[in-house]
């Protein structure tokens, strides 16, 4: 695989975004702070001066595609960054090649590449091994990673990993089976610095001859969670894919012998200096060598940046830290307290606060006590079949739990469990219904730190879509990106679980384009027009690259392109159910919205990402004209085709609120675009990344005209 074709798939692979500005509280000052949408932390950092040795980023801007980070310590294969976290776990997450090897019908090899990329040559990364396992797929295949300096003992190599694959014709391998058929994976060890795979090849001990169905073999370690094994990747897997890994960093200055903590705070001015220098910051030891550094209890922050470690206002967030009396803030900690006239029979934070009762009080309480103790043993009997009752109702409850895939979503970092008790308590027992999504109503609802949230019924999971389920939370609870609605967390302890969102205030582009019942329309300006498509744009762009095969949208309209106050515009609803379903034939019994769904995908079944690329550019007549779609003949798609038939020009269906003279040129370019990405041949439509940074060049254009 060529340098040029790799760089050109990773470019390919980040969704375009605005370029980022300096001023982030996580970056040096001057600094710049993010890159193609990807915050930069310190230690990282872009540009002299604004990282720490071996952390040093660079922002690639490819044109048309946007800015896209990547590890400046790679050699000339580039390395994308997808995200990097300081704090609480130092970790970074990337894009790697696979690794591969391929073969005629006669068994000699026509190529192959290891993986391997020099991303890692002062040793700063480790890949980790509780994130990330590895695959292994071929028909006849024993690929293995091996990794570190054995120092003199029975093998050159101090860690080995890999596996067999093997497959006796082309039916065997099934779609997400990876036991061995066609497909095998395992854990990795510990202390991997590097992607290189050794593939073993030869004709006694592991032959490729007369194997067409299985010509090629692939080996390459991925993020959990990320990869399910297709049968058809035997066959068409690209030889410039990349798959997503999570890599486990730390301070290591003195290289192949790293400092610990002890020695770095003795050490000041060794390798770049001591790297926790925030106040109320402290130094932990990494289990793979070296340090990383950490906010001190009641701080949060980036201790690698002095003033980043601030203090928590744990008054403000009393799930975490609980308060059953008057809570105040302190520096790095808070008090809790009872009430005037009450107190509690220990701590405040563990136990709940009472009236503080006189001595005749209490000898009154006695007396009480006395008279109800003959009632107490009555009941003994009633409450000890209740207390049954109840435990019985638990198991039913943690069985459910598990059902929905619980022992799973608890180690997603970046999801947040919910009990049904404190969904009832953030959306004020339901009292705000904000619409039906596609399984049930949405409410509205409020978290402890004022955070406002939409939270709706997702699919009712079975045992043939709980995989399935999991799987899909993960990805989209980890997906960040501005323009997709993020999923902040789930309840599972329910019959169907409910899904935790972050709140769009302006409701969907469908009330704002047409209106809501007995309401008059909310004026749009062509700017805001053009944001609304260029985020939404984006969005797409970033859910079509976010794993190795993508997401596929399959209902985008503007029902489903929620804005927040600003109007910045979120991509909603792609939902499980599509996905769940995504195996069956959809030709007689079509998921999504008819007057904006591609006609191939209508009568094929057949869904793929050029289908949201036609959704797309109906949602884009919408914006311009403020027209309904409409069905048949006299739909909007069709009224437009023919118009720019005859005239050239779509003046005639512009919305006349923004069709000006000087803009008319802008709006048939927008238009144009439309048209492209309604073509009937799939083939002929402009991928998703191309309709976005084709839009951003076109509001460049306008702008300085």
């Amino acid at each position: 695989m060529s340098t040029p074709s790799f760089l050109l798939s990773v470019l390919l692979l980040a969704a375009t975004a605005t370029a980022a500005t300096a001023g982030s509280p996580t970056a040096l000052p001057g600094c710049q702070g993010s890159c193609g949408g990807v915050d930069i932390p310190y230690p990282f950092g872009i540009g002299t001066s604004c990282f720490r040795k071996d952390f040093e980023i660079s922002c690639i801007n490819n044109g048309s595609a946007g800015d896209v980070p990547v590890l400046a310590t790679a050699d000339n294969r580039a390395v994308q960054v997808l995200n990097l976290s300081v704090a609480p776990w130092p970790e970074a997450r990337v894009l790697l090649p696979v690794a591969w090897q391929c073969f005629s019908p006669n068994g000699t090899s026509t190529g192959s590449f290891s993986g391997e990329v020099d991303f890692n040559p002062r040793s700063v990364y480790r890949i980790s091994d509780t994130q990330n396992e590895l695959f292994v797929l071929g028909c006849n295949t024993f690929i293995y990673n091996k990794a570190g300096n054995g120092e003199g003992g029975r093998y050159r190599y101090a860690y080995y990993t890999g596996c067999v694959a093997y497959s006796n014709d082309s039916g065997d391998p099934r779609d997400g089976a990876c036991a061995g058929i066609g497909c095998c994976h395992v854990d990795i060890p510990p202390g991997l610095t590097d992607n290189s795979m050794s593939m073993r090849y030869d004709n006694d001990s592991w032959p490729h001859v007369n194997q067409e169905y299985c010509p090629c073999d692939y080996a390459f370690i991925v993020e959990k969670g990320s990869y399910t094994f297709r049968a058809s990747d035997l066959t068409s897997m690209p030889r410039d894919q990349t798959m997503p890994l999570v890599l486990d960093w730390a301070i290591r200055d003195n290289g192949s012998v790293p400092m610990s903590c002890e020695q770095a705070a003795r050490s000041p001015t060794g390798g770049g200096g001591y790297a926790c220098v925030s106040d109320h910051s402290e130094c932990v030891n990494s289990a793979n060598g070296g340090y990383v550094c950490n906010c001190t209890k009641g701080y949060e922050g980036n201790p690698y940046v002095r003033g980043g470690c601030t203090n928590i206002d744990e008054c403000t967030r009393l799930e975490e830290f609980p308060c059953h009396g008057v809570c105040k803030d302190t520096e790095g900690s808070y008090q809790c307290m009872c009430g005037l006239g009450y107190e509690s029979d220990g701590d405040p934070k563990e136990n709940s606060c009472h009236p503080r009762l006189s001595g005749s009080a209490k000898l009154l309480i006695g007396v009480t006590v006395g008279i109800f103790s003959t009632v107490v043993v009555l009941l003994a009997t009633w409450l000890t079949s209740k207390h049954k009752e109840l435990k019985a109702k638990k198991r039913e409850l943690e069985a459910l739990e598990r059902k929905n895939g619980s022992e799973e979503l608890q180690n997603v970092k970046t999801l947040t469990l919910f009990t049904k008790e404190e969904l009832d308590k953030i959306t004020d027992d339901y009292s705000s219904p904000l619409g039906h999504g596609g399984f049930g109503k949405v409410h509205k609802g409020i978290l402890p730190d004022k955070t406002e949230v939409a939270v709706k019924a997702s699919i009712k999971v079975t045992e043939y879509t709980r995989d399935e389920f999991v799987r899909e939370v993960g990805i989209q609870s980890r997906m960040m990106h501005r323009n997709i609605l993020r999923l902040l967390g789930c309840c599972l302890r329910v019959d169907v679980p409910l899904l935790v969102y972050e709140y769009a205030a302006k409701g969907s582009l469908e009330d704002i384009l047409h209106g809501k019942e007995n309401q008059q329309l909310e004026p749009l300006t062509l700017r805001s027009r053009l944001d609304i498509a260029i985020g939404s744009g984006q969005g797409l762009a970033y859910m079509h690259s976010y794993t190795e095969n993508g997401i596929q949208h399959a209902d985008v309209k503007p029902g489903n392109i929620l804005l927040d106050r600003g109007l910045i515009p979120k991509i909603s609803d792609f939902g499980l159910s599509k996905i769940f379903m995504a195996g069956k034939d959809y030709t007689m019994n079509v998921i999504g919205c008819l007057p904006y769904m591609d006609p191939v995908y209508k009568e094929t079944g057949r869904l793929t990402p050029k289908s949201d690329v036609y959704s797309f550019g109906v949602v884009l007549l919408e914006l311009i004209s403020r027209k309904p779609v409409g069905y048949g003949e006299s739909s909007l798609v069709k009224q437009f085709k023919r118009v720019y038939e005859q005239d050239k020009s779509g003046r005639v269906l512009f919305d006349k609120d923004i069709a000006t003279e000087e803009d008319i040129p802008i709006l048939d370019e927008i238009g144009r675009l439309a048209m492209e990405c309604l073509e009937e041949k799939v083939e002929e439509r402009p991928a998703m990344v191309s309709v976005a940074s084709a839009l951003v060049m076109l509001k460049d254009s306008w702008g300085k005209q």
